[in-house]
């Protein structure tokens, strides 16, 4: 099988990656660090299918555009949770005790309890 196959195909499966990858990382913006990941391997495949005498493949092209708008929503999303629900439930004690007892009539669990570690 000669070489420029093997690239073809290297390419072509890094360019799939890279467009797997980035429509991943806007479909799971809501689950914490995991647009993160999957936006920064997704620019990393599609750093992977380009080669010195050609241009980015076009699905890198729009994997970079999915991950960039995942990896934008997901600190969006990280950094809200963080202003409005971590520090204010670590500074008021009235607010900490309200999902405390959220979390114990939803979850049957208390946050002190999920701060244990064991």
């Amino acid at each position: 099988m000669p070489t420029t196959d093997l690239n073809s195909k290297s390419i072509q499966s890094f360019a799939t990656a890279s467009l797997i990858f980035g429509i991943l990382s806007p479909l799971t913006c809501f689950t914490g660090f995991l647009p993160l990941v999957n936006g920064g391997l997704s620019i990393l495949f599609a750093v992977l299918s380009r080669r010195e005498d050609r241009p980015f493949p076009t699905m890198s092209w729009w994997g970079i555009f999915f991950s960039v708008i995942g990896i934008f929503m997901g600190a969006l999303i990280l950094t809200f949770v963080v202003l409005y629900y971590v520090i204010p439930m670590m500074t008021d004690p009235a607010f900490y005790q309200e999902m405390n007892t959220y979390y114990i009539n939803h979850y049957g669990v208390s946050l002190d309890d999920l701060w244990q570690v064991q």
